[in-house]
């Protein structure tokens, strides 16, 4: 597996990474384990942007997150509440006892998942995944399990120009101030105001 980590170089000589994305990715570094590591001098504009994203956006809207339920997608509890409201309609038949039902099985469901699987990963990568998606900045996978989205490749080598980062950027704060922070904040200023401030004391 390669991953990408942005590191800075302190006055004893050691390199710390940049961001807490990037703490938590050489955290999992196992010890006494042998990497090879290539040093690539990255533009200063481009460091901003990453430290900004990095450091900021996704550990600072991490922490509004809520996790939505685990093995159950949101899309499957739409499907299984479309079906619901049809069939009352359909029937007769009275809603909130279908909805009883459809809890039960939906939490059988998710046990099961939890059984075969294990519980989902929580994690700033997760999370950094689910919002490029949630961005728009994805592509179609087809798989032998089905179509799969697969979040847009934002390495500097894949985009190395800072028009292309600052509008990620934006499509992403537009996100998490849209289904996470909203009520939080006043304005999206504020919020932006709020995630610098965390870039600072972080």
């Amino acid at each position: 597996m390669s991953i990408e980590l942005m590191m800075t170089k302190t006055p004893n000589g050691e390199l710390i990474p940049l961001s807490e994305y990037d703490s938590e990715f050489s955290g999992s570094l196992k010890v006494n384990q042998p990497y090879k590591v290539v040093i690539k001098q990255v533009s200063s504009r481009n460091l901003k942007y990453h430290r900004l994203f990095f450091g900021g956006l996704i550990p600072f809207a991490f922490q509004y997150w809520q996790p939505s339920g685990g093995m159950i997608g949101e899309n499957e509890r739409d499907t299984v509440q479309w079906v619901i409201r049809r069939m009352a309609e359909q029937s007769g038949a009275n809603v909130a006892i279908l909805q009883d039902y459809a809890n039960h099985a939906l939490e059988e469901l998710a046990l099961k998942r939890a059984e075969k699987f294990g519980q989902p990963e929580t994690s700033l990568e997760s999370f950094r995944r689910w919002l490029i998606i949630a961005a728009g900045r994805f592509k179609i996978i087809e798989t032998p399990h089905g179509i799969v989205k697969e979040p847009e490749s934002i390495s500097f080598a894949n985009m190395p120009h800072q028009e292309d980062f600052e509008k990620l950027y934006k499509d992403c704060a537009d996100v998490v101030w849209n289904l996470l922070c909203k009520h939080q904040f006043k304005s999206q200023e504020e919020m932006h105001n709020a995630i610098n401030e965390f870039l600072e004391m972080n």
